[in-house]
């Protein structure tokens, strides 16, 4: 494929084409196409005129700042320092054939000639020649990958370690001597425990968090050129001490069950699985915007289907990566955040006999996938607090009341001696109000059971009713 250069003034600062989009697929064209032009602050005309096959020019006034996007009704306007946005009115960008774009500026003027597009990728210009490369859209930002001399200030390592009682966070910036880096903080395990601040640093940085357990970190430098680098979002663990835990292996299941592994949010802060992975294999479990809830748990297994299948709970959250084949008799499973390992676990002959999955943190037998067990308390904090104002009832007594505290919301539900579901109640986030249990309606005499649940985190507590 090639790109003819028409004309092009040679004068450095006068305004070029740098990309053009004709082709969006994830919305309609009139929402998604967009032309960037690149400007110079050391030039400057009375007006910019954009010329499409010939067609009636679109004027502008002379854009400010760094780049001009030009798209219908400006959607496409990022709202960012530097960059100004005008309308592509009546203008419709062809997807199945070759366009010519002319650009006038004062003396300067900018041709090119551009092939047929493919489906939502981009015409990307390589430097300030006649050279263009097919790549995903960057409206507004420059792509460093092609454009030369981009005013860039990003952050290109950060590490960090934990001394006692905080953390030590550690970084380096690229393309810049000095910014300011914001920053936000929060304890994973006490989610009331946080901070958002600013600090002035140098190119290498360091700074501490008053933090004792795992934490999520937001770094964040000013906007520039390039995107990319401008933010770092991480999570500051431990192992042993990890806000992701593995809480059930099925190593070896009865067929034809596929093997499966449970993990587990003990967090009260929804945790990014874009960086999550199994250490010895595969890639992260997760895209962009892909989460795992508080105090959730995930099923992994490569067979997704198979085990949807196999499963009594249809709502239990299901990931399919690549696990490998777990050894029947002897083996490992390790779970990575990026390539720090947050929590591991191994079991030989002596573990659990197959067909039994086990849960690695009591060594005993399990199968309660998606859900926590009764040792759950002890993979952090509980998401809720709650008092009884009683445990033994009269049949024509006082009702049971119960209260909950927390930031999530909590269903109550009442269950009778055989376990099952005869009353439940959802008890709103924040609202630290006793609730009425009408125990004497639902339950006999005899035991009865409370249970309180958030996400996949439950709590039992059973009762006993008298005559």
């Amino acid at each position: 494929m090639k790109y003819i250069l028409l004309l092009s003034s040679l004068v450095a600062a006068c305004p070029q084409f740098v990309e053009i989009l004709p082709d969006p697929t994830d919305v309609a064209d009139q929402q998604g196409e967009f032309v960037e032009i690149r400007m110079d602050k050391t030039f400057h005309a009375e007006s910019l005129l954009v010329v499409l096959d010939e067609k009636v020019p679109l004027k502008f006034a002379y854009p400010e700042g760094e780049r001009f996007i030009v798209s219908h009704g400006n959607v496409l306007c990022p709202g960012k320092a530097g960059v100004s946005c005008g309308d592509l009115g009546n203008y419709t960008l062809p997807n199945s054939r070759e366009t010519v774009w002319k650009l006038m500026a004062g003396s300067c003027t900018d041709s090119v000639k551009m092939d047929k597009p493919k489906p939502g990728k981009s015409f990307q210009r390589r430097g300030y020649g006649d050279q263009w490369a097919i790549d995903e859209p960057t409206p507004g930002y420059g792509n460093p990958l092609y454009e030369r001399d981009l005013d860039d200030c990003g952050v290109s390592r950060v590490e960090y370690e934990f001394r006692g009682d905080h953390w030590w966070v550690s970084g380096k910036l690229s393309g810049c001597k000095n910014a300011w880096l914001r920053f936000h903080y929060r304890d994973l395990f006490h989610t009331n425990v946080s901070r958002m601040d600013s600090l002035l640093v140098n190119e290498f940085f360091s700074f501490a968090l008053p933090v004792k357990g795992p934490a999520h970190l937001h770094l964040r430098l000013p906007e520039d050129e390039i995107e990319f680098n401008n933010a770092v979002d991480t999570l500051l663990f431990q192992m042993g001490n990890s806000p992701l835990i593995i809480t059930e292996i099925h190593h070896c299941p009865e067929e034809p069950v596929p093997e499966w592994v449970e993990v587990y949010n003990a967090s009260g802060v929804s945790l990014p699985l874009s960086k999550v992975r199994h250490c010895s294999r595969g890639g992260f479990w997760g895209g962009t915007g892909d989460s795992i809830g508080p105090y959730e748990s995930v099923l992994v297994s490569r067979d997704t289907a198979a085990l949807r299948e196999q499963l009594a709970y249809r709502d239990v959250n299901l990931i399919q990566a690549s696990i490998g084949y777990l050894n029947n008799t002897a083996g490992t499973f390790s779970l990575c955040f990026g390539d720090a390992v947050m929590d591991s676990a191994g079991w030989d002959k002596g573990t659990v006999g197959c067909p039994l999955g086990f849960n690695p943190k009591t060594g005993l037998a399990e199968n309660t996938p998606g859900f926590q067990g009764k040792n759950s308390e002890r993979y952090g904090e509980e998401p809720f607090r709650y008092k009884f104002s009683s445990r033994v009832l009269r049949k024509r007594g006082e009702p049971l009341r119960v209260k909950v505290e927390g930031e999530r919301e909590v269903m109550l539900s009442l269950l009778d001696s055989a376990g099952q579901t005869v009353w439940k109640q959802k008890a709103p986030a924040m609202s630290n109000a006793w609730w009425n249990i009408p125990v004497q309606e639902y339950v006999g005499v005899g035991a009865a059971y409370i249970k309180m649940s958030s996400g996949s985190f439950e709590k039992v507590v059973g009762i006993v009713v008298r005559p």
